[in-house]
């Protein structure tokens, strides 16, 4: 076996290891700089294997502890696992290292260490996630992200903070029981946790008629619970005020990568184990398009009315959650490529916004709209960051949110009834996108900013000039990277073209 086979794994077990280990540095600065440097370690992992395996067409499973089921479990390994992978170490690495001024200013050195624990615990799962091939694990790893991001919320350790960890942490429970219930009516009707053989069990039941009931329900408890677990609308009430009382980095993280980590699970049960066809059957696929049309349009107009900067954009993030539940309710292999993409762009941008709000807070001290006019002229970077970020989410070509949303509409021209829903909720949202960001573009770079100009400090510059570099290669190489989804969708996923 290359070594190449055991990077998934390697990369899961290195970040559990790590996390491990960081509260035994004395030092936080240490602790920080350990985390990033395996996060870094874990992202060129991935794109070697990202390489090596989109140039071979190859994908691969990989037997944890070579023990077969019940007593081990898989992963499995594609381009577009591996995509997901570099994405997600890419927007860790670049979040923590942006973020990382106010992190050490803000918790003491002890503190410091206790917060990378978390964070990489939160990145070993959010792998884990990524490359699973076992309902249960997943179900497992599920839990430690959403434990880890409720405790990051609180961190900053004030009342409104620990309130909305408190919220967090009831929305989290909510739906992680309604996902252990699903779990558990699916395995006591096929016998089975891993995905290869749940995707056959589930397929005979659905032919056969055989406890068709019971598996319904579970396709739904899932699909609720990982909804409300990924802020999705109506059940995204906690979002707003997590977001908005908890670090920078925290945020980004949040916003771009947790509820992605739950998104990612969603399209492994709709290709991995009930089939596109099967949710079709019982209209599983129109539920999930309502849902994301209905998000995309209450969720930007909720936006529209924020004062406060990171509550607008928490809202913003669930609009953008919402282009995803449309597009995989579009049920077809278009769709669920344009959901891919947006899983892509939107990590990339959204973490980007947050990232250069932080700074322009920081710079101006303020955290509302009119206290934040002119601050982009105190934070330039943070400005720009700010500023493409909005841009790319209301469709300006050539960035990362243009190419997913012409993805979506594509996908969304070769739908049935949903064409004309979907293609009016695109420009509807993307409208109600510039109605709130244009003006806050504006307002930034206007005159009025009170303040000093933040000093260059590489770290923080230098992961905003690498989030822009992203969105713009994300904007520019359509058609190379919706090639390499669609490759590694169909090297492993049966389901893909049924």
């Amino acid at each position: 076996m290359s070594l190449s086979y055991n990077i998934p794994f390697l990369s899961i077990l290195l970040a559990m290891v790590s996390a491990i280990l960081v509260p035994l540095l004395r030092n936080g600065r240490w602790a920080l700089n350990l985390v990033r440097g395996v996060q870094l370690a874990a992202a060129a992992a991935s794109a070697y294997l990202l390489a090596e395996l989109s140039l071979a067409g190859e994908s691969f499973t990989f037997q944890m502890g070579h023990f077969p089921a019940p007593w081990g479990n898989m992963l499995q390994a594609g381009p577009l696992e591996a995509a997901l992978a570099l994405t997600f170490s890419l927007v860790m690495v670049l979040s923590l290292t942006g973020g990382a001024r106010e992190l050490r200013e803000s918790l003491r050195s002890d503190q410091l260490g206790w917060y990378c624990l978390l964070m990489q615990l939160l990145y070993g799962a959010l792998l884990a996630m990524v490359y699973t091939d076992d309902l249960f694990t997943a179900y497992v790893f599920v839990e430690i992200a959403a434990v880890t991001a409720c405790i990051a919320v609180a961190a900053r350790e004030s009342g409104r903070s620990i309130l909305s960890a408190i919220r967090y942490l009831i929305f989290s429970c909510l739906g992680s029981g309604l996902i252990l219930l699903g779990i558990s009516i699916l395995y006591s009707i096929t016998g089975h946790l891993l995905f290869d053989s749940l995707e056959g069990a589930v397929a005979a039941l659905a032919e056969s008629r055989t406890y068709f009931i019971p598996l319904v329900v579970s396709a739904l408890l899932m699909t609720l619970g990982l909804s409300i677990k990924s802020a999705q609308f109506p059940f995204h009430a906690w979002l707003p005020d997590a977001h908005a009382s908890t670090f920078t980095a925290s945020s980004a993280i949040l916003s771009g990568l947790v509820l992605k980590g739950y998104l990612v699970i969603i399209l492994k049960l709709v290709l991995r184990v009930f089939s596109p066809a099967l949710l079709v059957s019982i209209c599983m696929d129109d539920l999930l398009f309502l849902l994301g049309l209905a998000g995309m349009l209450f969720a930007s107009v909720a936006a529209l009315r924020q004062e406060e900067v990171k509550r607008m954009i928490a809202y913003s993030s669930s609009a953008q959650i919402s282009y995803i539940f449309l597009a995989l309710g579009l049920g077809s292999t278009e769709g669920l490529i344009a959901a891919c993409y947006q899983i892509l762009a939107h990590a990339m941008t959204k973490s980007m916004i947050f990232l250069g709000a932080g700074e322009m807070i920081r710079a101006s001290g303020g955290h509302y709209w009119g206290e934040l006019r002119g601050a982009a002229r105190l934070a330039p970077l943070g400005g720009l960051a700010f500023t493409v970020g909005g841009l790319s989410l209301c469709g300006l070509p050539l960035l990362a949110g243009f190419s997913a949303k012409y993805c979506i509409a594509g996908a969304a021209l070769e739908a049935d009834w949903q064409t004309f829903p979907a293609l009016f909720g695109l420009a509807a949202s993307s409208v109600l996108n510039a109605m709130y960001y244009i003006p806050a573009i504006l307002a930034i770079w206007g005159r009025g900013g009170e303040g000093e100009k933040l000093p260059w400090k590489w770290e923080r510059e230098g992961a905003l000039v690498l989030f822009l570099l992203c969105n713009v290669v994300l904007g520019t190489a359509f058609g190379p990277i919706r090639d390499l989804i669609e490759q590694g969708l169909n090297l492993f996923y049966s389901n893909f073209q049924n």
